[in-house]
């Protein structure tokens, strides 16, 4: 699934995943505080392709509900996430990549999301 995501998506289906961790987020700490930060992070119609890409990430890297999903969903042409390689990109998500963009502002949405892609690939 996070393959689809980083390099085969719609707006439409990353728009549904944002909105489902802003939902899981918001039932996991339910307190006004958290639910007025993430109205920040909802989907909206002019969000384009890499922006509803990043705020995935970021949700996906507080989400624990959603990292389950990823790592059971297969289908046709998909399979489940492996444990190995998925602890390997959380810790990257979480430790390096989030923390260096956040303190680099001459970073676009477009090279960070070659980063997550590039990260996902070596993880």
């Amino acid at each position: 699934m996070l393959f689809h995501v980083l390099f085969a998506a719609s707006t439409g289906g990353i728009a549904r995943l944002v909105e489902q961790c802003v939902l899981d987020i918001a039932d996991e700490h339910p307190t006004q505080g958290v639910r007025e930060a993430l109205q920040d992070m909802r989907p909206c119609l002019a969000d384009p392709l890499h922006v509803l890409q990043i705020k995935f990430f970021a949700l996906l890297n507080e989400d624990e509900r959603m990292r389950r999903r990823v790592s059971e969903a297969s289908s046709v042409g998909l399979c489940g996430f492996c444990p190995h390689k998925a602890e390997r990109f959380y810790d990257a998500l979480g430790d390096e990549l989030f923390p260096a963009w956040i303190k680099d502002e001459r970073v676009g949405h477009a090279e960070f999301v070659d980063r997550l892609r590039a990260a996902y690939l070596c993880a």
